[in-house]
C-alpha cells in the first residue's frame, strides 16, 4: 500500500508542477472533482481510459506513465 501512495504523490506533484488543481484536471477529464480526489488519494482506481487522458493532460513521459500507474515498465517499442 505504501508503494501505491508513493505512486498518487508523485502524480500530484506532477499535475503541481504543470499549475492544475484537481479540480482542473478533472474537468479536462471529463470526471467530477470529487471522484479525480478520490483517485488521486488511491480510494478508487484509474480507468485505462482515464490513464491515457491524464498522461495527455499532464505531457507525461513513457517512463513517467510507468512510474505512476503500472508496477512493472512497459516496453519502450
Amino acid at each position: 500500500m505504501e508503494g501505491i501512495k508513493l505512486k498518487l504523490r508523485l502524480l500530484k506533484s506532477k499535475r503541481v508542477l504543470k499549475g492544475l488543481y484537481q479540480y482542473e484536471l478533472a474537468e479536462k477529464m471529463g470526471i467530477s472533482h470529487k471522484t479525480y480526489n478520490f483517485k488521486e488519494n488511491g480510494k478508487i482506481v484509474f480507468t485505462v481510459g482515464e490513464i491515457l487522458k491524464v498522461i495527455e493532460c499532464l505531457d507525461l513521459t513513457l517512463d513517467e506513465a510507468n512510474d505512476i500507474f503500472f508496477s512493472n515498465k512497459l516496453p519502450k517499442s
